[in-house]
Parts: C-alpha cells; structure tokens; sequence
C-alpha cells in the first residue's frame, strides 16, 4: 500500500521552506491612513500561455476579500483570526483562467475598528501569490489599487457587534474595473504613497500565516421568493444625509398602511423583480420581500430606469409581522440596524453589497423617485458547507418540521466560525458553539468547524488565563469564567466525537493557565470553594441562577470540567497530567459536598449564602451528569427535571431554550421519552413561523432577542437519541446503543447519524401490537440493540432487524 507523503514541516512563519506566499508582498492603498470602512479595489493584469490542469492560488486580507477572475466571481475569505498568525486560503484558479490575457480583481474591506468578530491592529492589507508554468502572480509592485470611491465612510454600524452599513453611490464607480478586458485607468497613486502601500511578508503585525483549516464557504446565488406587501409615505426630515438608514425607517414604516397587493413584481430564474412606483421627491415607496427561508447572505441589487441620484435603502429583517418585516425600534437587539443604501446612477445600474448579513425578510424602499424604478434583487449566501447528511422523521407534522427548522438553523449559524446568530452579532459565542457541534454531529459528522473554534478561544488571553467568551472580540465585558470551562468540555467533545485527543495535548498549556485562574485569590472563597468574581461575567444561563457570593453552578461546573477532562488524558497518554487532574477533581467534590449539599433535603443549595427556595433545575441536572450522590437521583429527576418538561410548579430557576440542551438530554437518557417530547412540542412549534429555532421560546418585535439562534437547535440532538434510540458509548463512535424510546401517538420513526465510522441507521414501525425494528451499523462499530426485553450485540457491525 503506497504510504500517503507527510506534509513539509512548517517554519516559524506558518509555511513550509520554498512556499510562493513568501515571495508576495502585503498592500493596500493608503497603508494604514483612514482605515474606517475602509473598500480597496485592486487589479492585475497577466498573460498566460496555457491553462494549467491546477492553478493554485493562495490569497488573504485583513480583514476580509472577495475575488473575482476575468470578471468571474471565485470566492471570499478568509476565516476570521489573529495578526501573528493570519489564516490564507488555497483555490484552484484552473476553471476561471484562459490561454493568452488574464485579469484578477480583489475588493478588500477593512472596518478600521474592532467588532466580535475581528481585532484590528491599525493595518489593513491583501496578500496572495500563484505560480503556473512560467507565470508568476505576486502582490506587489505593478499592481493597481485604490480606495473605494462610491462607498461613504463614516455611517453607522450594522449592530454594535458588526461592521458597518454599506451607503454606496454608483454615480462614482460602475464596477467596470471587476469586470472589463481593458484594465482601468486613473488608479496610480503618487509614487511615496505607492511605497508605503506596500511592505514585506511576515512583517507585524501579520508575522505568520496559517492555512485556514476548514472548507471555503458555501457561496449560491439564491433569488427571493416572493413580495408579501407594499407602503409609501413621506421621508422623514433630513433623509438624503442619514448615517444610519435603519432606525428612522422603523418609525416610517410603522405608521404606514401596509398591504399585500400594492405593487407589480415578478420572479425569473435569476432575479426577483419589483417596480416601486414613483413616491415623490420627498416620498417613500416600499416593497417587503419574503426570502423564502431565514438565510446568511449579502444582496445584489439592480435598478432600471433611473434618473440617477434617486436613493434605494435595503433594510435585512428577520421576519414578517402582517404585510411588512418587522421594525426593531432604535437601540433594540444591540443597537441592531441592517440596512444598506444604493444611489443610483442614469439608466441601468448595479451593486452587490459586500457584508453577509442574516435575515428572512427584506424591505426595499426608494426615495425621491420622480419615475418607476424597476428593482430586481437576488443574493449570495455564505455559511459552512455543510453535507447534512443526517436526517430524522417520524411521520409527526410538527415533529418533523422541528427537526427542519433545527437543521436550517445550524445551516445559517456556520461560517468561518460557529456564530450564536447571523443577525445580531456574528460571533463566536462559546457556551452556543458546544451546542451547535453536538447539533452538527448528528445532522452532518464534520468536526473541523469545532477544532478551529478551539484553537480561536484559545488564542485570545482574558485575566489570569481565562478565555474569552467569544473571540476573535473587542468585548472586553465578555469574559466569562464558566465559558472557560466549557472550553475545557469542548476537548472532550472533540475527542468524543473524532477518538483524536491530539487537540489536548496541543493545547494543554492553554488549559493550565485556565486552571491557574481557578486556583487564583481572585477566584477562590475563603472555604476553598469558587466565588463570583464579579469583575467578569459569570452567566451560566440566561435564567435567574443565583449569583451570590459562591454560586453552586460555577462550583458543580468547574467539577464537570475537570471530571470530563480525565479521560481525554488517558487517551492523550497524559497519565501523570490526568492523575493530578483526578485529585483536583477529587477535593473538590468533596469540598461541594461538605457545603453545597443540603443531606436533609437531598438536593443541591443554589450557592453557600443563597437563601433557600432557589435551588436550581440546572444545579440538580449537573448532580445526574456528575453523580456524586446516585442515590438521591431518582428524588432530584421526580422533584426537579419532569416537573420542568411537564410545565409544572418547581421551585427555584427554571432553564432557559439554551439550557434546556442538558436537561433534555439527561431526562431522555433515563427513558423520560414522553416528557422530552411533549416539552419540545409545546415550545418549538411556536418557531415553525419562522422555520428557525429562537433564541429563547418566545419572540417578540419591540426586543433584542433573535429568530435564528442554533443554541436552541438540539431537538436535533434529542429526535434521534430518544425516538430512533441510537447513542454513542464510545470515543470516535467505537461503540453505540441503539434502544428507541417508541411514544404514544406515533407509528414509526427513522434517523440516520453520520459518523466518522460510517452512518449508523435505525428505522422503527408498528406493525399491529408489535414494532419492527431495523439498524445498520458501520463496520467495526460494536453495537447493543435493545427492543423491549430483547438484547442483541452486533460485535462488528452489520444489519440486524427485531421484532416485539
């Protein structure tokens, strides 16, 4: 068998000896001068005597590119990251390039400031290379680059967490220098300038590279599906000058009479088309466009028959309320303002807006229209390409349309990162992301997303070692010591999932200095128990957990960390590592039970000062996931989980849509199948308005809260644990059970769950009073089966079917 070549090793600065990227040059007109929303166009035009099979090409910005080919769309990129080590991507140029004149053109984008997503360290730059043949493609001199002259710098931000809405004016760029054989003209900087737009590879701050690690993004061409209503009004005061084209449209639009019929529009295979009738100089006429399904993804936008200078204002929304999307009031959901604006220029024009943006429902509205404009929109996407290959159904309406609405979810929640929304923040929110990856594993198998989250969280440094809640992030506020501790569990996840414990060992250093925080004065209470350092956030859910001085969640989740750590260590061959772990583990469930654990009661306190009556579903949940006291579990799941799940009086803190993640899961373990299910009917079938999971259960317009929220997508996890049974027992899924929990009310049930391994079936029916059941297991998986009484073992894998 021929041995697959180990890959060179890689220098300091990221790339193996001889790599072509470091012969490139960073630039970027201007340097690092007035980089607020800062557009740069570059161009470069090539000869090429033969299209080569492959055409490598390996290219990255800071902070964003995207790459057109002789006038052909490829890609963007890159992954968000950190300077010192600035991730590049790889694409085959082969299928855009030609014998003879060639032409690549980049549109870079810079925010100029820090936002949940990025880290700006007052530079901007595009880097790329190719080599095919006698052709060499470097960034450097010869290049042409200049600002972006039609986009306006200084407007508000897309929500305080994002970069900035786009206000572009086609009367000063056509977009012909994307495009056109004939390169442009005009574009050469003064010859100083030109100098200090351009510096060498692997000068700070970018004094590394790294490959990006996970696939580039899904990127279609997606046209609305319908028009679902239309208003017009007059402009409020000063609407040629906004900053902000959002909020003053929510007001605008709430006192409009909306209706379903109001305008003429069509849909082609490549646009959704609507004429907007003429409104006045000093009018708005508006059209509110259904996309079709919650989606992440930046507009095109084309008007015909303009004047030129009339405005279109492009709001993104996330669902419809009546005729119209609905109309987040001014500083709602963190500042939230998705809108855009086009000027037109005379006759035809077009524009496709550069930020991805999450949203089911858009508002088109134009200003000052002394004519009909005709307006035709359609939109790229840009999440995680994703297989989803795992599927569940059961026949059930509701059922199924949840599990659809979770799948889509999660869809629209990867990118370059697991984000907690595509709407709100576009960040890359820990405690979500550990969710999200136990959704992904059982919708699709692919673990890379996870990994590179792992190193991400780990490569931003918060006080005393902690991790940061999300990161890359400005959010300095957003330092929270339990999402520390998640991370830790993502390393057992990720092992879990793949059997690989490679990512422990890399990053054990990083887990030690977690630890030191956890041993600090900062976070340690006289009793020797953790306290509430209240110069971070402890969150711990979004629920009214005590949050006194000791809480009993931190304490009870620095010890499930700590307990899940253990054996990732053993597999790592850590042994010396994971001991001193065990006796950490140890002391401290001893040091919980001595003051946490109320012995008459049989339940856990909320905290050490915490006043009785606010003992938590979440504390008594973390007892079954740790089992310190087994005996008392059967008392904690009567008196505390099913009342939850059955809705009724329990006392102390309930769990929120996100928390409920763990609740579900350790109830269905334990059979509690009727429970689960009801509790998932009752509070996600609100959201199939939506087709999305919700960031909590309700959703309301005049709030902060989202309709696209993956951390509330874990049906997706319980469906096939509980209804088709199937559950891993084993790291890199080495083993599984399948033992379906079949429900009152339902004939048959089906999943299949993707593993590394292969896809592991189970399909169920009734057939009278019996019920069929029929599994398939990869090879070398070793498989229980259990129907009923009956018990069978599939050493090996195979296909077994039982009847009882």
């Amino acid at each position: 068998m021929a041995r697959t070549p180990r890959p060179a090793p890689l220098l300091a600065d990221g790339l193996p000896a001889g790599h072509i990227l470091r012969e490139a040059q960073w630039i970027w007109p201007g340097n690092g001068t007035y980089l607020v929303n800062c557009f740069a166009h570059f161009r470069h035009d090539f000869r090429l005597a033969a299209v080569p099979g492959k055409a490598p090409f390996f290219i990255t910005a800071d902070q964003h590119y995207r790459l057109w080919v002789n006038g052909s769309y490829v890609c963007r990129g890159p992954a968000r990251g950190y300077q010192k080590h600035w991730p590049f991507d790889e694409v085959d140029l082969a299928p855009f390039l030609r014998a003879g004149a060639n032409w690549i053109a980049v549109e870079g984008y810079n925010p100029g400031v820090s936002t949940f997503q990025y880290l700006h360290q007052t530079a901007a730059g595009l880097l790329c290379a190719g080599r095919w043949g006698a052709t060499t493609v470097l960034s450097g001199e010869g290049w042409l680059m200049r600002r972006g002259p039609a986009q306006r710098e200084y407007v508000a931000r897309h929500s305080l967490q994002l970069n900035f809405q786009e206000h572009v004016d086609l009367r000063a760029d056509d977009r012909a220098w994307i495009t056109a054989r004939k390169a442009p003209t005009g574009w050469s900087l003064e010859r100083r300038l030109y100098e200090m737009s351009r510096c060498a590879f692997a000068r700070p701050p970018w004094e590394g590279v790294e490959e990006r690690g996970i696939p580039l993004l899904e990127e279609r061409t997606v046209v609305p599906q319908r028009v679902a209503g239309s208003a017009a009004g007059r402009c409020a005061a000063g609407w040629r000058g906004w900053d902000n084209v959002a909020w003053p449209f929510s007001a605008e639009g709430r006192a409009a009479r909306w209706k379903a019929d109001g305008v003429r529009w069509r849909r082609t295979a490549q646009w959704l088309e609507v004429v907007l009738p003429a409104a006045g100089t000093e009018g708005w006429s508006a059209a509110t466009i259904d996309v079709g399904g919650y989606t992440w993804a930046s507009a095109e936008v084309e008007v015909a028959g303009a004047a030129g200078g009339e405005v279109v204002d492009i709001l993104h929304q996330e669902r419809l309320v009546g005729e119209r999307g609905d109309l987040r009031k001014p500083g709602d959901g963190c500042l939230i303002a998705l809108g855009n604006r086009l000027t037109t220029a005379p006759g035809t024009c077009r524009h496709d807006f550069y930020q991805l943006l999450g949203f089911g429902v858009m508002t088109l509205v134009a200003r000052g229209t002394t004519r009909a404009l005709t307006v035709r929109v359609r939109l790229r996407t840009g999440i995680y390409p994703f297989a989803m290959r795992g599927r569940f159904a059961c026949g059930d309406a509701v059922l199924d349309g949840i599990e659809a609405a979770c799948a889509r979810t999660q869809r629209i929640c990867a990118g370059d990162a697991y984000v907690d929304t595509p709407w709100r923040e576009q960040a890359q929110w820990w405690g979500d992301a550990r969710v999200q990856a136990a959704n992904t594993f059982h919708l699709d198998g692919d673990a890379r997303l996870l990994a590179r989250g792992i190193r991400s969280i780990a490569g931003q440094d918060g006080p005393g070692g902690l991790t940061y809640g999300h990161a890359p992030t400005i959010a300095y506020n957003c330092i929270l010591p339990d999402f520390a501790l998640t991370w830790i569990l993502t390393l057992r996840d990720h092992w879990w999932q793949t059997g690989d414990a490679s990512l422990v060992r890399e990053l054990w250093p990083r887990v030690e200095r977690i630890l030191g925080y956890f041993d600090s004065d900062l976070a340690r209470h006289k009793s020797g128990l953790l306290r509430h350092d209240r110069r971070l956030w402890l969150f711990e859910d979004w629920s009214t957990l005590w949050k006194g001085e000791v809480p009993t969640f931190l304490n009870l989740w620095y010890l499930h960390a700590l307990q899940q750590i253990q054996p990732v260590l053993a597999a790592a061959g850590m042994r010396r590592e994971a001991a001193a772990i065990r006796r950490r583990s140890d002391a401290h469930a001893r040091l919980c039970l001595a003051r946490l654990w109320d012995r008459k009661r049989r339940r856990w306190l909320a905290g050490l000062d915490a006043p009785k009556g606010q003992e938590s579903v979440h504390d008594q949940t973390l007892e079954l996931l740790n089992g310190l006291v087994p005996a008392a579990h059967d008392g904690l799941v009567r008196d505390f989980l099913l009342p939850f799940l059955r809705g009724e009086a329990v006392p102390g803190p309930k769990p929120s849509a996100f928390w409920s993640y763990y609740v579900l899961a350790e109830a269905g373990r334990r059979g509690f199948a009727e429970d689960c299910l009801a509790f998932i009917r009752r509070h996600w079938e609100p959201m199939l308005a939506t087709g999305t999971t919700w960031e909590d259960y309700q959703w309301k317009e005049d709030g902060g809260g989202t309709a696209s929220h993956a951390w509330t997508a874990h049906p997706c996890v319980h469906f096939p644990q509980i209804l088709a049974g199937i559950r891993q027992q084993a790291a890199g899924w080495a083993a599984v059970s399948i033992a379906p929990q079949p429900i009152a009310g339902l004939d048959r049930a089906e999943a299949l769950v993707p593993s590394p391994r292969g896809d592991i079936t189970s399909r169920w029916e009734r057939r009278g009073d019996a019920i069929r059941l029929s599994v398939s297991v990869p090879k070398g998986v070793k498989a229980e089966i259990r129907l009923g009484r009956q018990r069978k073992l599939l050493p090996t894998g195979g296909r077994l079917v039982l009847e009882g």
